[in-house]
């Protein structure tokens, strides 16, 4: 079979034609923290920063997901320097009841907990289904040393939200495995927006959070679709206004959303940052805008319970913006 070669990260690695780039990061000893095995968690997306790969459906400007590209000549594939992968133990520290739908859940460990706004985790409670959770921070910004946060709303995970309000208190050990995802809040210069889709407020929360108390000089816009105009995240709302970056509200899932998104942002080009946050469909129904302005542009996909996850048809043009 016909060899080429890779350089990923700097390293040179030998490679089949035809061949993942995962399987190829993978033998060269690089990480890189495949989750669902189908394009659906965007935990492997990686930069072709020269060469040619074949993309398979998963080409965003110049990032393709190595799960399913693979490889077609020499080139040069940079990936994304993310969080290391742990699997702990750990307890619930706190559980306060926000509104009738949601919950602030705080788990505390012995050791320190390293992840990026925008990633996920896996969580699992003794007798419950594992879920996907994104780690957060607490509705009044507050936060302490090994330990994650996490809003459990109960459109997202049914089974678990109602088990805790049932028991009022959650004992025993809890165990986590991650952070994964790829699209992370970055240390970049371009203008950084941030969009939430129904149901997905948390990792647009802790990027909105970090991006402000890390880099203040930064041009933001935040942009939520008006289902999560609720009292129960009024504490989100007046801390991001006391800071200077106010909350955009509109209905991101009516006939003329992207009507409406290219009106607030008319100036939209590729010096862009963006990141969606969502349900698949609805991320899908609005990407066309980023891709036809050539912005860079990420993807943050809600989950449903991880079997269902996995039960996703391995098509990678079922993803594809129409």
């Amino acid at each position: 079979m016909p060899m080429t070669s890779l350089n990923i990260n700097g390293k040179s690695i030998d490679a089949k034609l035809g061949e993942t780039l995962l399987d190829v990061a993978e033998r060269g000893g690089l990480a890189l923290q495949c989750d669902c095995g189908n394009i659906t968690c965007e935990s492997t997306r990686v930069t072709v920063v020269s060469g040619e790969v074949e993309a398979n459906g998963t080409r965003l400007k110049s990032t393709v997901l190595a799960c399913k590209a693979t490889v077609a000549g020499d080139a040069e594939i940079k990936l994304p320097a993310s969080s290391e992968l742990q699997s702990l133990k750990g307890h619930v520290s706190a559980i306060r009841q926000v509104s009738d739908d949601l919950i602030e859940l705080r788990l505390s460990f012995t050791k320190p907990i390293s992840w990026r706004p925008g990633q996920y985790y896996h969580v699992e409670f003794r007798g419950q289904e594992r879920v996907n959770m994104f780690a957060s921070f607490a509705l009044d910004a507050g936060t302490e040393f090994n330990t994650l946060i996490f809003l459990i709303e109960r459109a997202n995970t049914p089974d678990l939200f109602a088990m805790i309000v049932k028991k009022g208190d959650v004992k025993g050990r809890v165990g986590i495995t991650g952070p994964y995802g790829s699209s992370f809040l970055g240390h970049d210069d371009e203008r950084l927006i941030m969009i939430a889709g129904p149901n997905s407020l948390a990792p647009i929360w802790a990027m909105a959070l970090s991006s402000v108390m890390g880099q203040p000089r930064r041009e933001k816009v935040l942009i939520l679709d008006k289902s999560l105009k609720q009292d129960q995240f009024q504490q989100v709302f007046n801390w991001l206004n006391r800071r200077g970056l106010q909350p955009t509200f509109v209905d991101l899932q009516g006939k003329n959303a992207e009507t409406e998104l290219k009106a607030l942002l008319p100036d939209l080009t590729e010096f862009d940052m963006v990141y969606t946050a969502g349900s698949h469909g609805f991320i899908a129904g609005l990407e066309g805008i980023f891709v036809e302005a050539q912005a860079t542009y990420a993807r943050i996909p809600n989950f449903q319970p991880w079997h269902e996850l996995e039960a996703q048809p391995d098509d990678a043009s079922a993803l594809e913006p129409a």
